[in-house]
């Protein structure tokens, strides 16, 4: 790198006086492409481990053999999901969901069964919190009481900014999660009934 600079730089001489905007602006247009070059190499790794990341956080929530990500038309309108499958069957859904902390912006996995009760959650960013009291919503001892929940959260324990945002996200993944199971369960029954229908026709 140093030998192609000085290349550059003694293009750009002349008895001894450099032009430095003509220099400055070449050296730019190489660390640009440079720059450019190392996200094309990079661009498909770093999105494989977004994603290896990903399932390794859904698989602390709720143990299944695959994970699908699917879209989900609800009142709220589309909203991606993953639906956890183990044996053939879906057994929950996961949903990333996101509210205003103290800080900043909080991102909040909840993995929900499908009777609409949460069977984890994960604290994915709460970067932008307090150390010390909002980032306690990443701990644990807070973030576990929200197992077995089901329907509209008011409050827990540990009332803060910080707690309220993942509150605020928890509720909005079980209000999503409500719509998608329904909407699953009223396409099964559908489908039951088609075949019903044509075995008595039969």
């Amino acid at each position: 790198m140093k030998e192609l600079l000085n290349k550059i730089k003694n293009l750009f001489t002349k008895n001894e006086i450099v032009n430095p905007t003509a220099v400055l602006a070449v050296i730019c247009i190489v660390v640009t492409l440079a720059l450019s070059s190392t996200n094309l190499l990079t661009k498909d790794r770093i999105a494989k481990l977004a994603v290896k990341a990903q399932n390794e956080a859904m698989a602390k929530l709720i143990e299944a053999d695959e994970y699908t990500e699917l879209p989900a038309q609800t009142s709220f309108g589309e909203v991606s999901y993953h639906a956890a499958i183990k044996d053939g069957d879906t057994i929950g859904i996961l949903l990333v969901t996101e509210a205003n902390g103290y800080g900043g912006t909080i991102k909040v996995m909840t993995a929900v069964d499908m009777n609409c009760s949460i069977v984890a959650i994960e604290i994915l960013d709460a970067s932008g919190e307090t150390p010390g009291l909002g980032q306690n919503v990443t701990k644990e001892s807070f973030y576990s009481q929200f197992k077995g929940e089901s329907g509209q959260i008011d409050a827990v324990t540990g009332a803060t900014i910080s707690s309220t945002g993942v509150t605020n996200a928890v509720n909005q993944a079980l209000k999503y999660a409500n719509e998608i199971i329904s909407n699953q369960e009223v396409a099964t029954e559908t489908i039951e009934n088609v075949s019903n229908d044509k075995e008595v026709l039969e």
